[in-house]
């Protein structure tokens, strides 16, 4: 910790070279004052962990310090006039950095106690802009419930999941509609292959097969057929000798009273009010996340400006190595080149789209004076703790309101902001 206040009116000159985007270079001077005052500071700091023969730790006398270890003042002496110079010019430009300005440019062999040091640095700052075209928004009006036809066919997918497969008669043949149970033996170019052969394989002959040609080779055939073919896989040649065990067609159960019963129901109206108030229910969710994302594709379109790079990239990096991670069995460094690239491609407009609806809600937020309040985060904790079964979750849901309370607030923030344009929004 320095102690002393190292910038102070004056040591410090800051001039705006360029700004390109949200990039912005400032050539900034560090007065001789101020480099002098991080020389001091410095060789306190490398005193009190200096070490040599005859003194204790942190007590070697301070010119010895200088005489023994110079090196390490200058070192350090640098990084603190960087840091002091750097904190007062973003003062000075009245600039709001969004990431870490960069150095880019320094005379470091000319840095000297009591000389003046002069360097660049690089900046990424919020994109300026005013926000427009945001009230009158046109939504398409959305459907928030649920057809019968939708109704029913969630309910034939109930009743296909509790579906059951029965034995057909002796004489049946396999259909494209039935299911088969097969034991079968395969070769690989003349040789055996414990993978080309199962035993008791169900095969659903409506679906794909992993195993080429074998749903087209057993079509036709009964309980007890057996038949041999070959097929191709690359340049290997595959046979195999397939025996049919059984044949099953799946029988679906009465969609009636008593199977209502079975899923919990006194009745099958009491089964589809439910099916339907849930189908509702989710064309109500889909309906809002539609009119968001309408309004979201608008305030692009409407708005445009350029973003913090450092940001983008930043943000791309991170989701990247979360999609990896959570996705794929990789490690983000164990992707090659052309991999990272392909992720960074398919990443990156989402990246960009989230940033740039980010700013212009924060820029809505402030024009209209829709910031979430303290009464705001209350209300939302109070929800919360009604919802609670005991003492524990209530004092588990007060801990993650207040250490997440700057992420809640900014949340509800955001909301007011959805709320407020699509109260001033035109549906048709």
């Amino acid at each position: 910790m320095s102690i002393f206040k190292t910038a102070e009116a004056g040591d410090v000159k800051a001039k705006q070279l360029s700004k390109e985007g949200c990039k912005v270079t400032l050539a900034v001077e560090a007065t001789p004052a101020l480099v002098s005052k991080c020389f001091q500071n410095a060789a306190v700091q490398v005193q009190s962990r200096a070490q040599m023969q005859g003194f204790r730790a942190g007590k070697v006398p301070l010119d010895l310090v200088k005489q023994n270890f110079g090196g390490h003042i200058k070192e350090r002496a640098l990084d603190l006039t960087v840091k002091a110079a750097i904190t007062a010019a973003m003062e000075q430009a009245k600039l709001n950095p969004v990431a870490v300005p960069v150095l880019t440019k320094g005379d470091f062999a000319a840095f000297d106690d009591g000389k003046a040091f002069n360097f660049e640095i690089a900046v990424d700052v919020a994109p300026e802009f005013d926000v427009k075209d945001y009230k009158g928004i046109t939504l398409t009006k959305k459907t928030e419930t649920a057809t019968d036809a939708e109704v029913q066919e969630n309910l034939d997918r109930v009743l296909d999941a509790n579906a059951r497969l029965e034995n057909t008669a002796d004489d049946a043949v396999i259909d494209d509609k039935c299911y088969a149970v097969v034991h079968y033996k395969g070769q690989r170019n003349g040789k055996d292959d414990y993978k080309l052969s199962a035993d008791s394989e169900l095969i659903d002959m409506a679906a794909p097969q992993t195993m080429p040609g074998l749903a087209d080779a057993i079509k036709g055939l009964k309980k007890g057929d057996k038949k041999s073919y070959e097929t191709k896989e690359g340049k290997d040649t595959l046979s195999f000798e397939v025996t049919v065990d059984e044949i099953k067609n799946k029988v679906l159960p009465k969609l009636d009273d008593a199977f209502a019963k079975d899923m919990g129901f006194d009745t099958l109206d009491a089964l589809k009010a439910k099916v339907k108030e849930s189908l509702d229910e989710e064309a109500k969710q889909n309906a809002r996340r539609a009119e968001t994302a309408e309004i979201e594709d608008h305030l692009i379109k409407m708005n445009h400006f350029d973003l913090p790079q450092s940001l983008v990239e930043e943000y791309t990096e991170s989701s990247l190595r979360n999609f990896v991670t959570s996705m794929t069995k990789m490690k983000p460094e164990q992707l090659t080149a052309e991999q990272r690239k392909s992720f960074e491609e398919r990443i990156r407009p989402s990246v960009e789209k989230d940033l740039r609806v980010g700013y212009i809600i924060h820029a809505i937020a402030k024009k209209e004076n829709l910031e979430a309040t303290e009464a705001d985060w209350k209300a939302e904790l109070d929800k919360s703790l009604a919802s609670a079964h005991n003492k524990a979750e209530e004092k588990k849901i007060k801990v993650f309101f207040d250490e997440r309370k700057a992420h809640i607030m900014a949340t509800l923030g955001e909301r007011k902001v959805f709320e407020f344009l699509k109260n001033n929004a035109v549906t048709k």
